[in-house]
């Protein structure tokens, strides 16, 4: 008899891969094509301390949580790990520490009020509230051949172990509106040293605060829920606007960022899927341009000098990469993963913070056990329709 034989099966189709044209030059095609760090523009990469000085934001206290901008140029941060410091850039001293705000601290915010005044905060062990009035430090210059601190003032938060979750200004109202880890609303007059409850919420608050055209405040909380609050009513409302998510992960989608453009335009960042979207307070209509990246966590944004929307996606383990969104054009680009060799040589994995400087240049803030504050200069735009006068 003869044996019984199992069918042969087909080979498996495959997806017929296309290789790579010859390349006769492997320095342009690497460059073009392979390179995936950022090569449009400058990066440059300032370790967290004042140079050729010893640093005082030590190995594990150096991750940025919070970065803004004074009216006069110099930039500010938190940052995050067992200790939490306050730090200031300068192009003369590079990053210069302005003192311990807290242990254990997980998270910050940080906004600039009454000309170069700021407010901050942060979370984690235990929370807090400061306010900093850099005025003395701005004007410094290495003619001064040290730095200058001002001392930062410390408010008290109305709860026990409070922490703040994200700050906002409002220059009409004279007054910092914040959300605390309590689920709280509260404000900081400008001339006040007493923090005052506005409302508490019946929601659970993602850091994530921005002040609308109208005055009112524009949030986000559980399944990335949009809300508003007018202050001086006593509730949030609730919109009816979700951030967008895949399917069957509305009960963990969240809002990671939001943004407000100089044209009163608001953007957000979800934090599961990684989408990006607008929202109309007006309509409460929200449209979802879909994914920068095939990342989720749209972990930071900022408006850029140039029109353009600056992002920053980076899922957790992931490279954090940053990309651009062209409101007139609806597109986006990967520009790619920050690297730099000045005056340090470091490319980040993970990227916390952004913000924009007075001449259009982009501040990254590194968020991993050793990190770098990184500036990014956009390329120039190249004008047309002119000649060069001769001569």
């Amino acid at each position: 008899m003869a044996a019984h034989r199992k069918p042969v099966r087909p080979p498996a189709e495959q997806t017929p891969l296309i290789g790579p044209a010859d390349v006769a030059d492997k320095f342009r095609f690497f460059f073009d094509k392979v390179s995936p760090w950022v090569s449009a523009g400058s990066v440059y990469g300032f370790p967290m301390h004042e140079e050729m000085t010893e640093p005082t934001i030590l190995e594990g206290e150096s991750s940025i949580g919070a970065l803004t901008t004074t009216p006069t140029g110099v930039v500010l941060g938190i940052t995050t790990g067992r200790r939490g410091h306050l730090f200031y850039f300068h192009h003369s001293f590079y990053v210069v520490d302005l003192g311990v705000l807290g242990e254990g601290v997980t998270g910050g915010a940080i906004v600039t009020t009454l000309g170069d005044k700021i407010v901050g905060g942060w979370r984690g062990q235990d929370g807090g509230l400061f306010r900093h009035d850099a005025r003395h430090e701005l004007g410094t210059g290495q003619e001064d051949f040290y730095s200058r601190k001002a001392p930062v003032e410390r408010l008290s938060l109305p709860g026990k172990g409070e922490g703040v979750l994200a700050l906002v200004y409002n220059p009409t109202a004279g007054a910092t509106y914040g959300l605390t880890t309590s689920n709280r609303i509260i404000s900081l007059a400008d001339d006040a040293r007493k923090v005052r409850v506005e409302v508490q919420a019946d929601a659970r608050l993602a850091p994530a605060l921005l002040r609308l055209p109208d005055g009112r405040l524009l949030g986000a909380c559980e399944e990335g829920q949009l809300w508003t609050y007018r202050p001086g009513t006593r509730a949030i409302e609730k919109t009816g606007a979700f951030a967008p998510c895949e399917k069957g992960k509305r009960y963990v989608a969240s809002v990671q960022s939001l943004l407000l453009t100089r044209n009163g335009v608001v953007y957000g960042g979800s934090g599961t899927d990684g989408f990006f979207f607008s929202f109309d307070p007006a309509t409460g209509a929200l449209l979802n341009f879909g994914k920068p990246h095939r990342q989720s966590f749209i972990r930071a944004l900022t408006e850029g000098h140039d029109g353009l929307i600056y992002g920053v996606v980076e899922e957790p383990k992931g490279m954090a990469h940053l990309f651009t969104f062209d409101p007139a054009g609806r597109v986006f680009e990967d520009l790619g993963i920050l690297n730099t060799f000045i005056p340090v040589q470091w490319s980040p994995h993970s990227i916390g913070a952004l913000c924009t400087g007075i001449h259009g240049e982009i501040y990254a803030g590194e968020s991993d056990t050793i990190s770098h504050l990184f500036v990014y200069y956009p390329p120039v735009v190249r004008r047309t329709g002119f000649e060069t006068a001769p001569g």
